[in-house]
């Protein structure tokens, strides 16, 4: 019995025409096209790198006991951020040195996969957007990591996404709602509106509508003037109907919103508004501002909350942010730290 053998050839990279390296020679010139092929020292046998890769990997390695495995990556389950319409949000790192802090979306009900790939889709196209100030404003937005299916875990089979996650955004504008119930100090929502309205101005600039700004997609940085908007799943290219809305906060939906279903860029303004509003302790329902905030801001908020302000042409939203900036000045007097402190 003849047994085969595998003969491996090393090939020239300029012509392809095979060589015959020397035992113990760093270099070989190829006898057909005269190039200088110099070998790597540093190059790895394929399947020790395999090995020592799957090593790695492995979060029992690094000292990990309970992870959940996300298609090729393992994950350290933190704790139950939030529960969504769709989603738990559980804070999370990756399983391994170096290791990443993250925030895992897993899916509850595979019915609404759809609107979860949208999610990803849409938060894909955004940190890949070319419109002005990209660099900056899409690092202020969720940034995704991997997605796919868990195949470890309480949550076998779910979808899941992992987004990176800044430290310090802890609570939503519903926490800071049922933690200030007589509202928040005015001059500490300029800053608030203005962050949201940066973002906003980010999204419409590379032509999507967020489309649910509402308060548990609204989280504020403790002790500093970070914001960060979430709830993707909603957004849309501008002028095509609103994908899904949320019927615990229909309040914060301008009319015709609803009532169209079509998403402009005045729609995420005059939310913006609402959220504020709310924030005040005042009715958004209504469009009704506490007495206690200044006039010209309270008037602004009106203004914005039923669509006075909030047409014409151009970057409404960064025209609408310098408007803010401008009342706030005018009222509390030049820009200083007002960080909310969360009790």
């Amino acid at each position: 019995m003849i047994k085969k053998t595998t003969e491996r050839v090393v090939k020239c990279p300029q012509c392809l025409a095979p060589l015959s390296p020397k035992h113990f020679a760093a270099s070989i010139v190829c006898d057909y096209c005269g190039t200088a092929v110099q070998l790597d020292p540093t190059a790895v046998h394929a399947e020790r790198f395999q090995r020592a890769l799957k090593e790695w990997n492995d979060p029992g390695t690094h000292g990990y006991e309970t992870w959940w495995s996300l298609e090729k990556s393992h994950w350290a389950p933190g704790p139950l951020l939030a529960r969504g319409d769709m989603t738990d949000v559980y804070a999370a790192e990756r399983a391994r040195t170096p290791t990443e802090r993250v925030v895992m979306k897993v899916l509850r009900d595979p019915a609404h996969l759809p609107l979860f790939e949208h999610e990803w889709q849409v938060l894909r196209d955004l940190q890949a957007s070319e419109a002005n100030g990209a660099p900056t404003f899409a690092a202020l937005l969720p940034r995704p990591v991997t997605r796919g299916v868990l195949r470890s875990g309480p949550f076998v089979d779910h979808s899941a996404m992992v987004l990176r996650w800044p430290s310090g955004f802890l609570h939503t504008f519903e926490d800071v709602r049922r933690a200030y119930p007589s509202g928040v100090p005015a001059q500490t929502t300029v800053w608030m509106w203005r962050r949201i309205l940066e973002s906003l101005s980010f999204i419409h600039r590379s032509g999507y509508v967020h489309g649910a700004v509402l308060p548990p997609h609204l989280l504020i940085q403790q002790g500093e003037h970070g914001l960060r908007l979430l709830g993707f799943s909603c957004a849309e290219r501008i002028g095509l109907p609103l994908r899904a809305f949320h019927p615990y906060y229909q309040s914060f939906y301008p009319g015709g919103v609803l009532a169209t279903r079509r998403l402009q860029v005045e729609d995420d303004l005059r939310m913006s508004a609402l959220c504020i509003i709310s924030l005040l302790g005042g009715d958004p329902e209504r469009g009704t501002v506490p007495g206690s905030v200044p006039a010209p801001l309270a008037l602004l908020l009106r203004q914005v909350g039923v669509g006075e302000h909030v047409h014409g042409n151009g970057d409404m939203a960064w025209t609408l942010r310098e408007r803010v900036g401008e009342v706030g000045t005018a009222v509390f007097g030049p820009p200083s730290f007002q960080p909310l402190v969360m009790p």
